[in-house]
Protein backbone atom coordinates (compact mmCIF):
# COMPACT_ATOMS: atom_id res chain seq x y z
CA UNK A 1 0.00 0.00 0.00
CA UNK A 2 1.04 3.45 -1.01
CA UNK A 3 2.28 5.82 2.42
CA UNK A 4 -0.83 8.40 1.83
CA UNK A 5 -3.31 5.38 1.58
CA UNK A 6 -2.15 4.09 5.00
CA UNK A 7 -1.89 7.65 6.34
CA UNK A 8 -5.77 8.01 5.38
CA UNK A 9 -6.89 4.62 6.63
CA UNK A 10 -4.83 5.41 9.47
CA UNK A 11 -6.47 8.60 10.36
CA UNK A 12 -9.98 7.50 9.45
CA UNK A 13 -9.90 4.77 12.28
CA UNK A 14 -8.27 7.47 14.31
CA UNK A 15 -10.78 9.58 13.80
CA UNK A 16 -13.88 7.42 12.91
CA UNK A 17 -13.42 4.53 15.37
CA UNK A 18 -11.36 6.30 18.45
CA UNK A 19 -8.81 3.55 17.63
CA UNK A 20 -5.45 4.12 19.95
CA UNK A 21 -2.03 4.17 17.76
CA UNK A 22 -0.95 0.94 19.26
CA UNK A 23 -4.18 -0.60 17.88
CA UNK A 24 -4.40 0.74 14.43
CA UNK A 25 -0.40 -0.26 14.47
CA UNK A 26 -1.39 -3.64 14.72
CA UNK A 27 -4.09 -3.79 12.07
CA UNK A 28 -2.91 -2.06 9.82
CA UNK A 29 1.25 -3.31 10.26
CA UNK A 30 2.86 -0.13 10.78
CA UNK A 31 5.46 0.75 13.58
CA UNK A 32 3.63 2.72 15.92
CA UNK A 33 6.30 5.81 16.26
CA UNK A 34 5.25 6.08 12.67
CA UNK A 35 1.34 7.28 13.55
CA UNK A 36 2.99 9.24 16.09
CA UNK A 37 4.55 11.06 13.71
CA UNK A 38 1.76 11.79 10.99
CA UNK A 39 -0.71 12.50 14.31
CA UNK A 40 1.29 14.79 14.92
CA UNK A 41 2.74 16.26 11.22
CA UNK A 42 -1.01 15.81 9.27
CA UNK A 43 -2.49 17.43 12.77
CA UNK A 44 -4.61 14.75 13.63
CA UNK A 45 -6.09 15.46 17.20
CA UNK A 46 -7.95 18.72 15.22
CA UNK A 47 -9.16 16.99 12.35
CA UNK A 48 -10.55 14.58 14.60
CA UNK A 49 -12.30 17.28 16.48
CA UNK A 50 -13.04 18.82 13.12
CA UNK A 51 -15.21 15.58 12.44
CA UNK A 52 -16.60 15.01 15.33
CA UNK A 53 -18.35 18.53 15.36
CA UNK A 54 -19.33 18.21 11.52
CA UNK A 55 -20.96 14.64 12.83
CA UNK A 56 -22.50 15.61 15.73
CA UNK A 57 -24.55 19.15 14.90
CA UNK A 58 -27.50 18.33 14.79
CA UNK A 59 -29.03 20.03 17.80
CA UNK A 60 -27.79 23.63 16.10
CA UNK A 61 -29.24 22.72 13.36
CA UNK A 62 -32.40 21.84 14.49
CA UNK A 63 -32.36 24.97 17.03
CA UNK A 64 -31.54 27.40 13.65
CA UNK A 65 -34.58 25.85 12.06
CA UNK A 66 -36.64 26.36 14.83
CA UNK A 67 -35.48 30.28 15.04
CA UNK A 68 -35.83 30.79 11.38
CA UNK A 69 -39.37 29.18 11.58
CA UNK A 70 -39.96 31.43 14.88
CA UNK A 71 -38.91 34.33 12.76
CA UNK A 72 -41.02 33.24 10.02
CA UNK A 73 -44.39 33.69 12.06
CA UNK A 74 -43.20 36.58 13.54
CA UNK A 75 -42.95 38.07 10.29
CA UNK A 76 -46.65 36.86 9.04
CA UNK A 77 -47.65 37.69 12.55
CA UNK A 78 -46.43 41.69 12.17
CA UNK A 79 -48.11 41.77 8.65
CA UNK A 80 -51.40 40.68 10.08
CA UNK A 81 -50.91 37.27 7.91
CA UNK A 82 -52.40 34.18 9.01
CA UNK A 83 -50.18 31.73 10.70
CA UNK A 84 -51.14 27.71 10.38
CA UNK A 85 -51.38 25.87 13.77
CA UNK A 86 -49.17 23.25 12.06
CA UNK A 87 -46.10 25.97 12.51
CA UNK A 88 -47.19 26.83 16.11
CA UNK A 89 -46.96 22.99 16.38
CA UNK A 90 -43.75 22.46 14.79
CA UNK A 91 -41.63 24.93 16.92
CA UNK A 92 -43.20 23.68 19.92
CA UNK A 93 -42.34 20.31 19.07
CA UNK A 94 -38.62 21.12 18.06
CA UNK A 95 -38.36 23.41 20.98
CA UNK A 96 -38.86 20.33 23.60
CA UNK A 97 -35.90 18.30 21.22
CA UNK A 98 -33.60 20.59 21.28
CA UNK A 99 -32.13 19.81 24.55
CA UNK A 100 -32.20 16.58 24.51
CA UNK A 101 -30.74 16.29 21.55
CA UNK A 102 -27.79 18.15 22.51
CA UNK A 103 -27.16 16.34 25.58
CA UNK A 104 -27.17 12.98 23.49
CA UNK A 105 -24.32 14.46 21.44
CA UNK A 106 -22.42 15.53 23.95
CA UNK A 107 -22.78 11.93 25.65
CA UNK A 108 -22.01 10.35 22.28
CA UNK A 109 -18.55 12.81 21.64
CA UNK A 110 -17.66 11.73 25.76
CA UNK A 111 -18.00 8.40 25.09
CA UNK A 112 -16.13 7.95 21.85
CA UNK A 113 -13.56 10.36 23.30
CA UNK A 114 -12.65 8.01 26.59
CA UNK A 115 -10.07 5.13 25.48
CA UNK A 116 -11.36 1.84 26.24
CA UNK A 117 -9.96 0.22 28.96
CA UNK A 118 -7.44 -2.13 28.32
CA UNK A 119 -7.05 -5.41 29.06
CA UNK A 120 -3.66 -6.59 31.28
CA UNK A 121 -1.28 -8.39 28.97
CA UNK A 122 0.43 -11.02 30.19
CA UNK A 123 -0.26 -13.49 33.09
CA UNK A 124 -2.35 -11.63 35.32
CA UNK A 125 -3.27 -12.72 39.03
CA UNK A 126 -6.51 -13.94 38.00
CA UNK A 127 -5.52 -16.08 35.12
CA UNK A 128 -2.90 -17.86 36.93
CA UNK A 129 -5.53 -18.83 39.50
CA UNK A 130 -7.41 -19.88 36.94
CA UNK A 131 -4.77 -21.93 35.52
CA UNK A 132 -4.31 -23.31 38.86
CA UNK A 133 -7.32 -24.24 39.58
CA UNK A 134 -8.79 -25.19 36.00
CA UNK A 135 -5.70 -27.38 34.53
CA UNK A 136 -3.32 -27.71 37.40
CA UNK A 137 -6.53 -28.68 39.84
CA UNK A 138 -4.58 -27.14 42.54
CA UNK A 139 -7.29 -25.10 44.92
CA UNK A 140 -5.99 -22.16 46.95
CA UNK A 141 -8.20 -23.40 50.25
CA UNK A 142 -5.44 -25.96 50.02
CA UNK A 143 -2.52 -23.89 49.77
CA UNK A 144 -3.72 -22.50 53.00
CA UNK A 145 -4.53 -25.52 55.05
CA UNK A 146 -0.76 -26.74 53.44
CA UNK A 147 0.43 -23.52 55.14
CA UNK A 148 -1.10 -23.68 58.56
CA UNK A 149 -0.02 -27.44 58.98
CA UNK A 150 3.10 -26.94 57.99
CA UNK A 151 4.38 -25.20 61.36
Amino acid sequence: MKKQTLAQDAFKLYAEKFMSLEDIARQLHLNERTLRRWKKSDNWETKRAEYIRTKTTLHSDLYNFTRSLINSIEKDMGNNGKVEPARYYAVTRMLKLIGPVKAYEDEVISEKQIPKEEKPKGLTPDVIREIEEQILGITHEEFCEHDLNAD
